[in-house]
């Protein structure tokens, strides 16, 4: 158990690693593929909700350390967003391509509609953006794009199989 959540956690830190610092070569319009958050739906789905609470939580942590956005704030949406990926584990089959593409774009919108709500919510109008404009339209676009091949290079770890469900 201990190691799902180490593995996991390494993996979240390398993903804001890398979007934070290698990926700004291969931005788009200025927007960077979240990677962190591909790879919290990947482990949120395949081990559940705590595991994408605790994953999400570090993800966003992270990236409040490494941004301008106030402390928390990134933690927040993405424990959230963990959670509610967590919950609709092993529901669904995972088709290689389909399956990955549809839910980090249901969840790049989930985290676009969030960090709208919370902005608001918080007063943080300085890193507000429209909800629908052409950086949330590309950011979804490039998320989901790149989906099925994180999704296609993670499923071979034995630790973040597809958990069964356990019973009291």
């Amino acid at each position: 158990m201990r190691n799902e959540f180490i593995i996991s956690i390494v993996l979240i830190l390398l993903a804001v690693t890398l979007q934070t610092t290698l990926f700004r070569y291969i931005a788009i319009l200025g927007i960077r593929p979240d990677l962190s958050l591909i790879m919290l739906i990947f482990i949120a789905y395949r081990r559940g909700g705590m595991t994408g609470q605790i994953s999400g939580f570090a993800a966003g942590l992270f990236e409040d350390l490494v941004s301008i956005s106030p402390p928390g704030f990134n933690a927040l949406i993405k424990t959230i967003i963990g959670n509610l990926f967590g919950v609709i584990q092993g529901k669904m089959f995972i088709d290689p391509i389909i399956m990955p593409f549809t839910l980090i774009l249901t969840a790049t919108i989930v985290k676009l509609i969030l960090f709208h709500i919370f902005g608001l919510i918080f007063g943080i109008g300085n890193i507000i953006h429209p909800l629908i404009d052409r950086a949330s339209l590309v950011e979804i676009l490039y998320n989901s794009f790149l989906a099925p091949f994180v999704f296609a290079v993670l499923s071979p770890i034995k630790a973040l199989k597809l958990k069964e469900k356990e019973y009291l």
